[in-house]
């Protein structure tokens, strides 16, 4: 919380430290995530009424939304420090990695921030996450079922994983980038 209040003060930001905290709260949500997907018994037919495929998608795509959302909200934090970024549309990696004006934004970020960014970006569990996330938001994900009843796999791209493997790597990503970023905000 000091780290990020500091970062604030100094750049008299307080979008960027409310993006930031926010970031660090979607990364909690996703250890809240695992610890529910824990206990599901989706052995049985129904879970709390809820057929077990339904719920192994809700939680595959909630691990992953979660992991780049949390990813974007620091780097959006950046574009309306360095970049001058005042619009509603918060920016996203995306927009500083693949986008048209991806140079020009990078351009403008200190060194360890133009850093940050291009460690997620090259970083592979998270083209992973982003993967299989795009698949869950933005098209019918292949899913896998086995008998007897396993937990759900989902396939994107040359990924495959089990709903519990995708909730601990969208987790796991999520901390360790949102950790490295946390280290930065003081030579920023």
């Amino acid at each position: 919380m000091q780290l990020v209040s500091d970062f604030e003060s100094r750049h008299h930001a307080a979008q960027a430290g409310a993006l930031t905290h926010f970031g660090f709260a979607t990364v909690e949500s996703l250890y809240y995530l695992a610890d529910l997907d824990t206990v599901d018994d989706l052995s049985q037919h129904t879970f709390n009424g809820h057929r077990p495929d339904v719920v192994d998608v809700a939680h595959g795509r909630w691990a992953t939304t979660g992991c780049i959302t949390a990813l974007d909200l620091f780097e959006a934090a950046l574009a309306r420090v360095f970049c001058g970024h005042t619009a509603d549309r918060e920016l996203s990696i995306a927009d500083f990695t693949t986008k048209k004006k991806a140079a020009q934004l990078l351009a403008q970020l200190p060194v360890s921030a133009h850093q940050w960014i291009t460690d997620v970006a090259a970083d592979s569990d998270y083209r992973t996450v982003k993967s299989l996330r795009d698949s869950l938001v933005h098209a019918r994900v292949r899913r896998h079922f086995t008998m007897p009843r396993q937990r759900l796999q989902i396939e994107a791209g040359t990924a495959r994983l089990a709903v519990p493997a995708v909730v601990a790597l969208s987790r796991d990503t999520a901390t360790k980038h949102a950790l490295a970023h946390l280290a930065i905000l003081p030579t920023l």
